[in-house]
């Protein structure tokens, strides 16, 4: 039996770590998933950037057309100053101009407004789109090596398979039942340790003559709390 203790204990240790490996498995597509998540988020911030800028520059030209018709609106007015009749109508003219170059110069102040802020904003995104390009490629890099890890995965996880079923039908086909039925009820731990006159897979304190057979490892004692299989080994 202590063979047998021995052997199962070993399969534990292998199904621990293809538990662990499959873990890794399924949460690789998920971080492969998220750094595709992050980097179409980025894209699209840059992108609405881009738009924003559009949008100025399309305002601002607009602002320029406006101020250049009034500048010709002006030019024409100050030319008919010299076609008035009457000192009434002179001075009417007089004070359409007046407010047409005070409205150019506010549309000129704003369109310098419009400037800064277009230049400011195009080097916040030129900024941005260098950030963007330099993480896209350390995100292509980082997806290519988990893609590689998820192939390599899959054959250790093959290989660790095999050894385990070598290792579990060299067992009484009883000891191999309740192993398995432990490692689905039990969160894939089947085979504990024990210290101290404790269960190491629930904590719980075991009676201490139980406790003296089971460092024995002669026989098949089960937890009487857990009724995971016990097998003592001395903590290197």
């Amino acid at each position: 039996m202590e063979q047998e203790l021995k052997t199962i204990y070993e399969a534990q240790l292998i199904d621990s770590t293809i538990i662990e490996k499959e873990k890794r498995l399924k949460l690789t597509p998920k971080l492969i998933s998220e750094l595709d998540a992050e980097l179409q988020d980025t894209k699209n911030r840059v992108e609405k950037e881009r738009e924003v800028i559009q949008e100025l520059e399309k305002e601002r030209r607009k602002k320029e057309k406006e101020l250049d018709a009034e500048k010709e609106k002006i030019k024409k007015l100050e030319a008919k100053l010299y076609e008035v009749k009457t000192n009434k109508e002179y001075q009417a003219m007089l004070k359409e101009i007046e407010t047409a170059k005070v409205e150019n110069d506010k549309t000129e102040e704003e369109i310098l407004i419009l400037m800064e802020k277009i230049e400011e904003l195009k080097k916040d995104y030129e900024e941005q789109a260098k950030r963007l390009k330099a993480r896209e490629i350390e995100i292509e890099k980082t997806k290519k090596e988990l893609k590689k890890e998820l192939e390599s995965i899959e054959g250790v996880l093959e290989e660790l398979k095999k050894q385990r079923d070598n290792l579990l039908g060299i067992v009484s086909s009883d000891l191999r039942s309740i192993y398995k039925t432990l490692i689905e009820k039990r969160g894939g731990v089947a085979v504990v340790n024990l210290k101290n006159g404790v269960c190491l897979g629930c904590n719980m304190n075991i009676p201490p003559q139980l406790f003296i057979e089971a460092t024995k490892n002669r026989e098949l004692i089960l937890c009487p709390s857990c009724n995971r299989i016990f097998y003592f080994k001395e903590e290197e």
